[in-house]
C-alpha cells in the first residue's frame, strides 16, 4: 500500500488491512474499555484499508469533554466518499455516546496538514473552523516544513453550551 500526502506516518507505519489496524490500534491503546474511544475502519476491494477514523476523549477532568479526532483515507480511495462517511459516522457517534462515567464529547478537535486543501474542505463542510497554526509542525519527505492547522468543533446543544471565558 502506498499512502503518504497529507498524513504524517511513513509507508512502513501504515496497517496493510483492518485485522493490522485492529492490532496497531490495540497496541496504542485505543480500544478503551470505559467508552472513551472508538476507531473505524471501512475497506474496499482492491484497495484494502481504504479509510480510518479514531475519536480519543481526553482523560484528564479540565479537558475531559473534548476529543481528539484522527482521519486518513488512501488515495486510492479519495473523492468516493468514504472520508466524509467515517468522519459523519464518528460525529454521530460522538453526539448520542456517554461515557461508563456519564461524560460526552461537547468539543472535537483535530489537526491537519495545511497543504491538504481536500481534507481541510471535508472538515469545513461538517462545521469545523480553523482555530490555530502550528508553524513548520510537520517535516515533509522532501525535507521543508509544512504547518499544521489546528481545527475544532463544538458539539454541545445551544442550551447547553459551556460558558466560555478569557
Amino acid at each position: 500500500m502506498r499512502a503518504r500526502h497529507g498524513i504524517v506516518k511513513h509507508e512502513d507505519e501504515l496497517p496493510a488491512d483492518a485485522a493490522a489496524y485492529a492490532e496497531q490500534r490495540d497496541r496504542a491503546g485505543l480500544t478503551a474499555t470505559d467508552g472513551s474511544a472508538l476507531c473505524l475502519a471501512a475497506e474496499l476491494e482492491g484497495v484494502g484499508l481504504a479509510g480510518e477514523v479514531t475519536l480519543l476523549r481526553l482523560r484528564p477532568r479540565m479537558v475531559h469533554h473534548v476529543g481528539i479526532l484522527g482521519l486518513g483515507v488512501h488515495p486510492e480511495a479519495q473523492g468516493l466518499g468514504v472520508g466524509r462517511a467515517l468522519l459523519e459516522r464518528m460525529l454521530e457517534w460522538a453526539r448520542a455516546h456517554r461515557d461508563a462515567d456519564g461524560g460526552r464529547v461537547l468539543r472535537v478537535e483535530l489537526y491537519v496538514r495545511a497543504d491538504n486543501g481536500r481534507a481541510i474542505a471535508l472538515y469545513l463542510s461538517v462545521g469545523f473552523a480553523h482555530e490555530g497554526t502550528r508553524r513548520g509542525f510537520v517535516r515533509a519527505d522532501d525535507g521543508t516544513f509544512v504547518d499544521d492547522l489546528i481545527m475544532g468543533l463544538s458539539l454541545a446543544p445551544v442550551d447547553d453550551a459551556p460558558a466560555f471565558r478569557r
